[in-house]
């Protein structure tokens, strides 16, 4: 069944949250499409179904709803990235069940055929209310974004998988075309066009609030930070970021911190150092993590030497992001992205 050496790289890191056996057997239906209004799915169809969900599992020709249920059990003691929702995998299932792609392909060859009643048709609006019903004593609700991709929220703390690290995934083919454009939009854009049609998108559909660039018509008042914003943790407490973002190359010749790596030093150490005012909170903060993000390479002489002239403590704040970091994140969920619109930096939009 394709599912022994899966199960095995995931028996040391559990999820808290479990889906019930009912929640389970129901899922599965809907997953092989013996459920109203979702698109009916052979033996072949259910392989290729959990092959563009990354998972290896291979049906074997049994009875497809037990199989299926079978499996998404397996899923149910993996990895999650929040205890307040079910495993990265069965978000990764849940998020595919929904593709609009393949409720409108099921339609297509059912219109074909001479039973085409309305009721056998599958309706994603319908089949999402169905699922939202099948879960909402959970406290997990599934929703659709402008993109029409599904992601699951939980109710109470309102973390949702959209926030989730993409990398596990393989590009699709659009999403492979919508790098391209980043990747030609970058070879062109200045660092303020860098900063507002991309990051900022990027980091607001990432979860991020008040994602704040400040521009470059005042350089004095950034205090080493192009862009701020503050992520809100499922205790509800608030913690703050700010990104230094450098449009080319991050590079240092040596020891002696030659070409633009001394300036980047000196500026994430006056971020760290200058607090931020939050204009929600009315009262000024420091910042808790500093992002270093270049639209080109970030080598790693640079990364060396930035971490060694660090104190221990500063240490602690940095992250670094490079191109080949942010575009496949980029990629997958600001596909619906258009940077071909004009640019709109104002004076308002200055936090400091």
């Amino acid at each position: 069944m394709g599912s022994a050496a899966y199960t095995a790289r995931h028996v040391a890191d559990y999820s808290f949250m479990k889906l019930s056996d009912r929640i389970l057997e129901e899922l599965a239906k809907m997953v092989v499409g013996d459920a109203k209004h979702f698109p009916y799915r052979s033996s072949s169809y259910i392989t290729r179904f959990f092959a563009r969900c990354g998972l290896p599992f291979v049906h074997d020709g049994s009875t497809r709803p037990r199989w299926a249920h079978d499996r998404l059990a397996e899923l149910n003691l993996g990895a999650a990235q929040s205890v307040d929702l079910p495993s990265d995998d069965l978000c990764r299932v849940i998020s595919e069940l929904f593709d609009q792609d393949d409720f409108e392909r099921y339609n297509e060859r059912r219109a074909n055929q001479s039973d085409a009643k309305p009721e056998y048709f599958a309706d994603v609006q319908l089949a999402l209310a169905s699922f939202n019903k099948l879960v909402q004593r959970a406290g997990l609700v599934a929703y659709l974004d402008e993109s029409g991709r599904c992601y699951l929220r939980s109710t109470g703390t309102g973390i949702s998988s959209a926030s989730f690290s993409q990398q596990t995934r393989p590009l699709s083919q659009e999403e492979i075309v919508q790098r391209q454009r980043l990747v030609d939009f970058l070879d062109g854009a200045s660092e303020d066009e860098f900063t507002e049609k991309v990051l900022v998108p990027l980091f607001q559909r990432l979860g991020f609030h008040r994602v704040s660039p400040s521009g470059h018509t005042e350089k004095v008042l950034e205090f080493g930070k192009d862009l701020w914003m503050k992520y809100q943790l499922p205790t509800s407490h608030w913690i703050y970021f700010c990104a230094q973002i450098k449009k080319e190359k991050i590079d240092s010749s040596g020891a002696g911190g030659g070409k633009n790596v001394a300036t980047i030093l000196a500026q994430a150490r006056m971020a760290i150092d200058h607090p931020i005012f939050d204009p929600e909170a009315n009262r000024k903060v420091l910042l808790d993590h500093v992002f270093l993000i270049s639209a080109g390479e970030i080598t790693r002489a640079a990364r060396t030497w930035l971490v060694e002239q660090l104190d221990q403590g500063q240490r602690r704040h940095i992250i670094f992001m490079d191109r080949d970091e942010f575009l496949d994140q980029s990629a997958r969920i600001l596909l619906d992205l258009r940077v071909d619109s004009p640019l709109a930096i104002t004076h308002e939009d200055i936090p400091f």
